[in-house]
């Protein structure tokens, strides 16, 4: 059993580490960063990790623990959810995390270290790519989410295929892990995913998604629409922001099609009823599925939800309101 442990504080992942070494539990990375954790675990693939609760309160670790679960890679957070405000979900939405208490007993620490299994994200089946002769090249389908959107983000992109529209994506994870998102949602999709840059233009069968966290990304009209980089303050709480993207896409809204997706708060509501306003195509994810039915919840309460789905059929139903605006 490979365990890779992290705490911020040096003196107690000290202990930690002799505290497991006495169960005769093999350390091979002791971490005081979720992005040293992160490194080893994507290049070596540890047993399990153990983290402490000020390790696991940040943006990052809902990426983080989706990667762990699957990776196959076993996850025990020792805490409670209260101590690191985990009220971002991540705990109940990815099943390989176990939450000890930190007093734990050596026994129930040592029954928890195990491998999370190894989860499958099967690609769903391609829609029917248009004929490039039909397809035109304004349409665009821009998504935005928060809490628990990188789950289901995994259930959308495997629609898309190389014929899609082009797609936007913003969602909240921090600014350390942008990269290691693309290769995750890149792995399992026919479209191509990649980091939203500066004066890019929008190709059919790509994915941009927002990186970091000094820029938002805004769309500048265009036959196709070309990305914008923009470093200015926080909107709606966050920089990129949902609503930033989707309100620069108002000026040619009757090209677009939204989709808000599961979230804390209200980033992306407004953004989302200006487009539907402006005569976009506009859909939320259902209660059901969030694990926060935050930014869908808002959305719809402005009146920026023309349709209300399950996450499974939000996908399917995206890129088929695309191409009927496509051959209208």
């Amino acid at each position: 059993m490979r365990i890779v442990i992290a705490h911020r504080s040096v003196i107690l992942l000290g202990q930690l580490q002799r505290r497991l070494e006495r169960l005769k539990i093999d350390v091979v990375c002791a971490a005081t960063e979720l992005t040293e954790v992160y490194n080893f675990a994507e290049h070596h693939e540890p047993d399990c990790v153990v983290l402490t609760t000020d390790i696991a309160d940040c943006p990052e670790f809902e990426l983080l623990a989706t990667l762990f679960g699957i990776m196959g890679i076993g996850c025990v957070v020792l805490g409670t959810p209260k101590q690191a405000n985990l009220t971002n979900a991540a705990l109940r939405a990815i099943s390989a995390i176990r939450v000890l208490p930190s007093n734990v007993s050596d026994r129930d620490l040592t029954a928890a270290l195990v491998p999370g299994g190894r989860r499958q994200h099967p690609r769903a089946p391609a829609a029917t790519p248009i004929p490039a002769g039909r397809v035109d090249p304004r349409s665009t389908i821009l998504i935005g989410s928060s809490t628990g959107g990188i789950d289901a983000l995994m259930q959308i992109l495997p629609h898309l295929h190389p014929g899609a529209p082009p797609t936007v994506i913003v969602q909240h994870t921090g600014g350390n892990f942008a990269s290691s998102l693309i290769r995750l949602l890149d792995g399992g999709t026919a479209a191509k995913v990649v980091a939203a840059t500066q004066d890019t233009t929008l190709q059919r069968g790509h994915v941009y998604l927002a990186s970091g966290d000094t820029h938002h990304v805004r769309l500048v009209h265009g036959s196709p629409a070309r990305i914008k980089l923009d470093a200015a303050p926080r909107q709606s709480g966050h920089r990129p922001s949902v609503d930033a993207l989707f309100h620069s896409a108002v000026p040619f809204a009757s090209h677009v099609t939204a989709a808000i997706l599961t979230g804390m708060g209200r980033d992306g509501a407004e953004g989302i009823t200006a487009l539907r306003a402006a005569g976009a195509r506009t859909f939320g994810q259902d209660e059901a599925t969030c694990i926060v039915y935050g930014m869908p919840r808002v959305a719809k309460s402005l009146g920026g939800i023309e349709i209300e789905l399950p996450i499974h059929q939000i996908g399917p139903s995206l890129l088929r309101a695309a191409q009927q605006r496509q051959r209208a």
